[in-house]
C-alpha cells in the first residue's frame, strides 16, 4: 500500500506540471522585437511604412498605435493594422507623411495593448507619458 501512495504522488505531481507548463509558458505578455519607418527621412507627400514586430503569437496582441510625441493633441492617435499575409506578430501601416508636417524630427511613440487591454510596457519606456511600448525616430525635409 505504501508503494501505491508513492507511485500516486509522482503521477499527481506529473499531472500538475504537464497541466501548468502550458499555462506558465503562455502567461508572458508580448514584447516589442522591432519597430521601424522606411524611408527614416521623407519629404511632405511621401509615402512610409511603419512597420512593428512582436514575440508570440498575433492573437496576444490587441492593438498598435502612436501618437506624435512632438504634438501629441495636433495629430490623433494613428493605428496600425495586423499584417495577416505574415506568419509572424507583424504589424503595419503604409500612409503619405501629413502636409503641414513641419521639417524636423519628430518621435512616433508607440503604444501597445495585450489581448487583455493592458499596455505593453518595454524597459526604460515607463514613464514616457504618450506610449509605453517603443518610439520611432522620423525626420521630415523639405
Amino acid at each position: 500500500i505504501h508503494h501505491l501512495e508513492e507511485v500516486m504522488k509522482k503521477l499527481f505531481i506529473i499531472a500538475v506540471l504537464i497541466l501548468c507548463v502550458p499555462l506558465i509558458v503562455s502567461a508572458g505578455q508580448p514584447k516589442l522585437k522591432s519597430a521601424t519607418i522606411e524611408p527614416g527621412l521623407a519629404a511632405t507627400g511621401d509615402t512610409v511604412n511603419i512597420t512593428v514586430e512582436f514575440t508570440g503569437k498575433a492573437k496576444n496582441v490587441k492593438e498598435v498605435s502612436f501618437v506624435v510625441r512632438e504634438y501629441p493633441y495636433d495629430y490623433p492617435r494613428t493605428y496600425l493594422t495586423l499584417d495577416k499575409k505574415s506568419k509572424k506578430n507583424i504589424w503595419k501601416l503604409v500612409g503619405p507623411v501629413p502636409w503641414d508636417a513641419y521639417a524636423q524630427s519628430y518621435h512616433l511613440d508607440l503604444r501597445a495593448l495585450d489581448k487583455k487591454g493592458k499596455e505593453i510596457v518595454t524597459e526604460g519606456m515607463e514613464k514616457q507619458s504618450t506610449g509605453r511600448t517603443g518610439t520611432i525616430e522620423f525626420k521630415i525635409k523639405y
